[in-house]
């Protein structure tokens, strides 16, 4: 018996070594120094990570070489890791919940790195053999039938995802309810290996590439399946509660107990040029919103069940709030109930590529992030962002070898700086060790994923010490210019791509050219308009702001349009307020008479050449009515229509603000520097260079190079002899050097 206990004994004593081998880590999000901070068991950590991919070959952190490269990372001091786990991974055809993959997962990374605080990104997409199973739970598209679903044993589990795929509907309560089982199992048997001790936080993934995008939405219509049918009604039900009320908004003898998604022809055709009627088109302007609400509902669902399900404090969040270089299909699959997620305790951060388009990914192009990131700052929600943009590392034999060392320091540099300046984080996004769109190898200096090179890996440590040390510090906005966006304007338009260009074509290009105009500028969503501090912008472009209500104009009238502000308003500013379609909304936010002009034919518009050589012109024959012009007598044209007389640009000095009205979304960057200097904007650079600025930090991006004269905001001017391709950092009130050349 003595030796039964001694036993017993000696392998509880190993247990509990072995258990105490892995850190208990607790992580949570919450304002410190002016920005949402990340703590790890309760210290403040800049959130720089290192994640794995979900493709073969840089998935498991035990092969040779994510292992590789994981270890590497944490010599440089990045020790945030993710990691993808699926249901596919865990969850067996036999009910069964199976924890190896996820327990040697997390082991591996213990191994390589073994104070590692570990993410997981889970998916919650149902397995395949589950989507089998149960057909009548699957999408059904409103254009097309799904495609086959490809034979996944070495493919990627999200292969096809972004085709028209044969996978669950996301309104499916089935797969919900049976989810939500399987997530406690998964959770209850997770927190019982000694693993799970680094865990510190839990991305909740699905839909398109785990990216919670609709299935189908970049070139097809969802969802006519009965589970969304079954959703659209109570949905219905929940907003009109009676079949009064439903008929009375949509201007239908219906009920809510037969009310149908529209048709693929209700949501292609729009009655008022790119606009649609808000009472003979409200069934569709409604469904698009239920749509975008039933991914929001299964976010905060599966979030919430790990904030109640695990034992300490531990972080949630999703990939959302992507309102940039969404391929004009905002409506179908975009991310239209940004607010919800904000406003829930539920969720600490939200996270996405950086954009992709335009102007985005070469040298000399602004690096930004895919969100409203402002206000995602605002409402204390931490953002990520996933940086996988390839470094354009060549081998050490090349000839352009030196170059493209150059540029790959620049790149990391620009990318990095800019979340930073935000106040927020990002991950290093690896694909290079799978050779996915990475191409070969490079076979010398050890080269096996895209920022394995001794002197690059060098500058990033030395890029972490110096964020690590100013994320300590308290953050404050610099920001002259403000860009307001908005959302639910989406509804109102069509929601094919020519419906949508011109709203997607002020969204995505303008900013590029404000960035090149190297002005620093926020970005907001127009709901958040009164949690700004308004005193530090000198001018507030209100992008995409076509549907408005009564009370946001009055606090435009009473708190924007004051103290000398510029207003810049693009195309139809508050043409809806959501029950309408009226111009006289139009003149009043602006302050200007306009005039509706019919065209038959894509408009441009010609700038004065005082100003800029520009005529500007549509990418594409859009769907482009209404087009307004300015009429007022009391403003100065600076454009007009193309072929015609019509102002197309003008200014009017109002009371105590200047209105600008911009016919179409005008993207050369010579044209917003000319109307943001006449508003008072601080320009720190005069060719084109990028320029992202913080609590008395300033960074230069420029890939021409050469003498870059840098106006300080104190009126210090200091000339930098920059080579090509470069990014530095300078002190914002003496000009002194704090990243230069390597």
């Amino acid at each position: 018996m003595s030796r039964r206990i001694a036993i017993i004994a000696f392998s509880f004593a190993l247990l509990s070594a072995y258990s105490l081998a892995f850190a208990q880590n607790s992580g949570e999000v919450r304002m410190s120094n002016g920005r949402p901070t990340l703590f790890i068991n309760g210290r403040a950590e800049y959130p720089m990570f290192y994640s794995l991919t979900d493709v073969p070959g840089g998935r498991w952190a035990w092969e040779e070489v994510p292992r590789y490269n994981l270890k590497s990372f944490c010599e440089l001091g990045i020790k945030l890791v993710q990691v993808d786990i699926a249901f596919d991974h865990v969850w067996a055809p036999d009910g069964r919940i199976v924890m190896d993959t996820v327990q040697r997962q997390l082991k591996a990374v213990h191994d390589v790195c073994p104070d590692a605080a570990v993410f997981i990104r889970f998916h919650v997409n149902p397995p395949k053999w589950w989507q089998q199973q149960h057909p009548e739970e699957n999408t059904v598209y409103a254009d097309t039938k799904p495609m086959p679903d490809i034979g996944w044993g070495i493919q990627r589990i999200i292969e096809d995802d972004e085709e028209n795929p044969t996978r669950h509907s996301l309104a499916s309560e089935r797969w919900k309810a049976e989810a939500t089982i399987k997530l406690k199992e998964f959770l209850s048997q997770l927190k019982n290996i000694p693993e799970s001790n680094s865990l510190a936080g839990i991305q909740v993934a699905g839909g398109v590439y785990g990216e919670w995008h609709y299935w189908g939405f970049i070139e097809n219509e969802p969802d006519m399946s009965l589970p969304m049918q079954q959703y659209f009604r109570q949905w219905l039900t929940q907003k009109y509660k009676t079949d009064k009320a439903l008929q009375q908004s949509w201007g239908v003898k219906i009920t809510l107990a037969d009310a149908t998604i529209p048709s693929l022809e209700q949501r292609r055709q729009t009655l008022h040029g790119v606009f649609r009627d808000p009472v003979k088109e409200r069934s569709v302007i409604d469904y698009y919103e239920a749509q975008q609400d039933v991914v929001v509902d299964d976010i905060l669902h599966f979030c919430k069940i790990i904030k109640e399900s695990w034992t300490r404090p531990i972080v949630t969040g999703a990939f959302y709030g992507y309102f940039y270089a969404v391929f004009g299909r905002e409506a179908a699959g975009g991310h239209l109930q940004l607010q919800r997620l904000l406003k829930s305790t539920d969720i600490d951060f939200l996270c996405g590529p950086g954009t992709y388009y335009p102007s985005a990914v070469e040298m000399g192009d602004p690096y930004r992030s895919r969100s409203l990131i402002n206000s995602v700052s605002l409402h204390g929600k931490m953002w990520l962002d996933e940086m996988d943009q390839q470094t354009p590392l060549v081998p050490l034999k090349d000839p352009t070898y030196k170059e493209s060392l150059q540029k790959s320091i620049a790149q990391v540099r620009r990318n990095v700086l800019f979340t930073f300046s935000k106040g927020q984080g990002l991950w290093f996004y690896d694909f290079g060790p799978s050779g996915f769109n990475g191409g070969a190898r490079l076979k010398d200096h050890g080269t096996w994923g895209w920022w394995d090179e001794p002197t690059l890996r060098a500058d990033i440590k030395n890029l972490k010490t110096v964020l690590d040390k100013q994320y300590q510090l308290p953050l404050k906005s610099v920001a002259d210019v403000l860009l307001v966006h908005d959302t639910k304007s989406f509804y109102y338009m069509g929601s094919s791509r020519d419906h949508s260009s011109v709203a997607h074509r002020a969204n995505n290009w303008i900013p590029v050219g404000i960035f090149k105009a190297s002005v620093v500028h926020d970005v907001i969503h127009i709901d958040d308009l009164s949690l700004v501090n308004l005193d530090q912008y000198k001018a507030v472009v209100f992008v995409n702001t076509f549907v408005m209500s009564g009370q946001q104009r009055a606090l435009i009238k009473s708190n924007v349009a004051k103290k000398g502000r510029h207003l810049i308003w693009i195309y139809a500013p508050a043409y809806s307020d959501g029950a309408t379609l009226d111009q006289k909304f139009m003149d009043e936010v602006t302050g200007m008479s306009l005039s509706k002009l019919q065209t038959t034919e894509a408009p441009g518009a010609v700038i004065d050449s005082s100003i800029v050589n520009y005529t500007f012109a549509l990418n594409k024959p859009a769907v482009s009515n209404p087009v307004f012009v300015v009429t007022d007598t009391k403003a100065q044209t600076y454009g007009v229509i193309s072929k015609t007389t019509q102002s197309a640009l003008a200014s009017k000095q109002l009371k105590e603000s200047t209105s600008w009205f911009l016919s179409l979304p005008y993207d050369r960057s010579e044209l917003w520097s000319y109307i943001l200097t006449k508003a008072g904007a601080h320009r720190y650079c005069s060719n084109g260079e990028i320029v992202y600025a913080w609590s008395g930090m300033v960074s230069i991006h420029t890939k021409t190079g050469g003498p870059v004269e840098v106006a300080l905001k104190n009126g210090k001017r200091v000339v930098l002899e920059m080579p090509p391709n470069s990014t530095w950092v300078l002190d914002g009130e003496t000009g002194a050097m704090v990243l230069s050349g390597y």
